[in-house]
């Protein structure tokens, strides 16, 4: 494949393009931000063992990991954690969600992954 070079108007419109890619890709890590809160990230609810655990080995989890999210930002606790609920965003093929409950995920996807629970 032969590089093409490219000159005038047709190069200032690809800079332009970039710079909106750019100005997109950096605005998205704020567009699931459902919330923000100082208080420790282990606070958003009850942390659930059994739910860990299947999390853990990858049959718990966000279908879209951390598609809406809330940021903790206090001194101690600092993270975020991704949420889901029955019918949304949750990969659940052994059927333990119920409802009523959102699950909120820490590091979703990795070995120590936390998933808390609070009811609606």
């Amino acid at each position: 494949m032969t590089a093409r070079r490219i000159g005038g108007a047709a190069a200032k419109a690809a800079v332009a393009v970039a710079v909106v890619m750019i100005v997109v890709a950096g605005n998205s890590a704020d567009a699931g931000r459902y919330a923000r809160s100082e208080r420790p990230f282990w606070q958003v609810g009850q942390l659930n063992a059994d739910l860990t655990d299947a999390c853990r080995r990858s049959r718990f989890n966000q279908i879209h990991d951390q598609r809406h999210h809330i940021g903790f930002t206090g001194e101690k606790g600092y993270g975020t954690v991704g949420f889901a609920k029955l019918g949304w965003n949750l990969r659940d093929p052994l059927g333990l969600a119920r409802p009523g409950v959102t699950y909120h995920f820490f590091n979703d996807g990795h070995s120590n992954c936390k998933v808390f629970v609070a009811k609606d």
